[in-house]
């Protein structure tokens, strides 16, 4: 079954949670290895690094892989800084590693951790594990420009990106524009008004667009 049927079958979701619950059960005491997240998880996470859990998990991989897919998309996004952006991230890793094929998990955190959570790293991470397994898709360099414009103002990555963007198939037709205008207009307040604008037709979560709307209101106050 692919992660589209996945998506839109929750019954099988959860026969498949079912029957993994016994797996994470009988593997919860293992101590986890992972690199750089805390040694304690959060409510819910198995102390089991995604490697752990992918390489133990066998015909299981899927119905994990979904439940912490249900985990990451249950949680609160104006809960997301500090602590929660961690477990959100781990999560996600854990999704990918069991499913490395899912790209709605790329997606969704591509976006959240970068913008709900501010944590531009934990976005990067995750995108440049989506680029290794789909580098002709447009749209994970397009988050890779995104985030080294909106948090580090780094036009010339930016740039570098939306490059890279611009040339995959299908990729909207405007990114070529937006990277030779961060080329040629390092500091141009347009450039950023017109991403961000962008961004918010295309987000719907409340806390995402409110911290895009600031963002945009400090622009245009500037």
């Amino acid at each position: 079954m692919n992660p589209a049927q996945r998506l839109t079958q929750p019954l099988l979701i959860l026969l498949g949670g079912l029957l993994a619950t016994t797996c994470l059960a009988a593997l919860n005491g293992l101590e986890s290895s992972e690199r750089g997240l805390p040694d304690t998880p959060g409510p819910g996470v198995s102390v089991l690094s995604p490697r752990q859990l992918a390489a133990l998990s066998g015909g299981f991989a899927p119905a994990l892989a979904d439940m912490d897919w249900m985990r990451a998309t249950a949680m609160p996004t104006d809960q997301l800084e500090g602590p929660g952006a961690e477990r959100l991230f781990g999560l996600l890793d854990r999704v990918t590693t069991l499913d490395p094929s899912f790209q709605p998990a790329y997606h969704f955190g591509a976006l959240l951790l970068s913008v709900g959570a501010l944590r531009p790293d934990l976005s990067d991470r995750l995108v440049m594990r989506a680029r290794n397994h789909f580098p002709r898709a447009w749209s994970y360099p397009f988050y890779l420009a995104f985030n080294a414009f909106y948090h580090r103002t780094d036009f010339d990555t930016a740039a570098v990106y939306m490059e890279q963007a611009a040339v995959l198939p299908g990729a909207p037709p405007f990114l070529a524009d937006l990277a030779r205008r961060f080329r040629d207009q390092r500091q141009d307040r347009g450039v950023a008004r017109e991403l961000i604008g962008r961004m918010l037709r295309v987000t719907e979560d409340p806390v995402l667009r409110l911290r895009l709307q600031a963002r945009m209101a400090e622009l245009e106050a500037g």
